[in-house]
């Protein structure tokens, strides 16, 4: 028995747009955001869906929503599938603190993966978490299709857990997920394992 899984990265936030990192910081959708929220609801009007999951932040719960009402489906909240927490870096223009850290933001920007903040919630925790509750709704939902609405940088370690790729090669081997892109993954319930069909399509 195997469950679809369509991975949804939020629509542009506000931090998105000004450049800020998120994090865990509550920012809603920006104008834009809103706009590829109900593009994303089209892209999505004539796919079977059984259950919705997002992360508890608006930006997630928000992109998500105009293909919930669409369905007439309700939105099940999961505190697992949230951003990671940025620690001292939260809500920050990324600009100053590439002038006030240089050496780390040089090598988050080299390969996407997210360490050496003070504060921060490790990686391999986010990628942990975020498998915990994906394996959970996927075993809950056999021979069915889910939504997991949820963020780049807990999306991704997700993805390298399951691909078991190294977090220092997020970038060169998952790229950029574009905001509101949908990646596609397959739980097989009897080799207990999951696949990936595609990464980051693009409905924008």
């Amino acid at each position: 028995m195997k469950t679809n899984i369509l991975i949804i990265r939020h629509a542009q936030s506000v931090a998105n747009n000004t450049g800020m990192f998120g994090g865990i910081t509550d920012y809603e959708l920006s104008q834009e955001g809103f706009s590829q929220a109900d593009v994303l609801a089209t892209r999505l009007k004539d796919v079977e869906v059984d259950k919705i999951y997002s992360s508890p932040l608006k930006r997630a719960f928000n992109t998500i929503r105009p293909t919930a009402n669409m369905k007439k489906i309700d939105i099940n909240i999961i505190d697992g599938l949230k951003e990671i927490n940025m620690g001292e870096w939260e809500d920050r223009l990324i600009y100053e603190l590439k002038e006030k850290h240089p050496k780390e933001t040089e090598y988050i920007t080299k390969t996407e993966y997210y360490t050496g903040i003070i504060g921060q919630e490790e990686t391999i925790d986010v990628a942990n978490r975020m498998y915990d509750n994906i394996l959970k709704v996927a075993e809950e939902n056999l021979d069915k299709t889910i939504i997991v609405t949820s963020h780049l940088a807990a999306i991704r370690a997700f993805l390298c857990k399951i691909m078991n790729i190294p977090f220092e090669e997020t970038k060169d081997k998952i790229g950029n997920l574009d905001n509101a892109s949908i990646t596609k993954i397959i739980y097989d319930n009897n080799e207990k394992k999951f696949f990936v069909e595609y990464l980051g399509e693009q409905v924008i």
